[in-house]
């Protein structure tokens, strides 16, 4: 086995891979969650990974040097169109280099994500094609895995983009040589899954109004051939983030349904 197939194979090693993403702050700030990410991470540790940007990964170490630690996954690019203050100012996206492979794996990363840019201008296409590709190679090189991340222009939040703009951005991922999918889910997710050739993650996108919604994002999103869901905000802001996670763990993991999910994790709140 490569380096990559021993990582990825950890990755999956207990069923559909959970994922808690927490690099949120250099796109929207600190918000309630990630204020202290090195103090509020420890209650993530049931997580299969954990997303982290560079220089997270550095404060949070200790986070990651336990034995039982999820797995460290390292975002190496920028998106503008991704920066919420942004969000209307910005008419075009642009991708930016934070860190090359080598660096994140001395911080410790297992897996990266490389953000995908299309559908902005050539320019700006040229250019994060272009450093999407060497990014892969390098990690080939080094036996990392690689998840292409497509989240067209306007990011979770504001997503603008129809279904074929979509499944181009997720097969160009895989198309350029990433080893897992990353991105929105939508109704239709089973022609996201059924043609992107490698593993998809769902994304269990912004803050919804009940818990019921963002389980029920998941249940459907594995039920339309998702690998696996990386969550964020919907976890890193709940009132318990510990039995939040362990309600969407039963959820993914176990078949637990939205509304019983919901139940567990009100019940642990009250």
């Amino acid at each position: 086995m490569t380096g990559k197939e021993i990582r990825l194979g950890r990755l999956f090693s207990n069923g559909s891979p959970v994922i808690i993403a927490a690099d949120h702050g250099s796109y929207m700030g600190p918000f309630a969650g990630i204020e202290n990410l090195p103090k509020q991470i420890h209650s993530f540790k049931k997580a299969d990974a954990f997303l982290v940007m560079p220089g997270m990964a550095k404060q949070c170490k200790d986070f990651f040097a336990k034995k039982d630690s999820p797995l460290c996954i390292i975002r190496i690019n920028w998106a503008s169109h991704y920066c919420k203050p942004c969000f209307d100012l910005y008419k075009k996206g642009y991708n930016v280099k934070i860190c090359d492979v080598k660096d994140a794996v001395a911080l410790g990363a297992d897996l990266i994500i490389i953000s995908l840019l299309l559908g902005t201008d050539e320019e700006a296409n040229t250019k994060n094609i272009t450093e999407f590709g060497a990014m892969v190679a390098e990690a080939d090189q080094l036996g990392i895995p690689v998840i292409g991340e497509y989240i067209p222009q306007g990011g979770i939040d504001k997503y603008m983009g129809g279904m074929d703009n979509l499944l181009l951005g997720t097969r160009a991922c895989a198309e350029f040589g990433a080893d897992l999918i990353k991105t929105v889910y939508v109704d239709a997710f089973e022609k996201v899954t059924g043609s992107s050739v490698i593993p998809t993650l769902a994304l269990g996108g912004g803050l919804t109004e009940k818990p019921l919604q963002a389980f029920d994002i998941a249940t459907q999103a594995m039920k339309k051939g998702a690998a696996g869901v990386v969550f964020g905000r919907n976890v890193i802001c709940a009132k318990n983030p510990v039995t939040y996670l362990d309600s969407l763990l039963a959820v993914v993991k176990e078949g637990v349904s939205p509304s019983e999910a919901e139940k567990r994790y009100l019940n642990s709140i009250k």
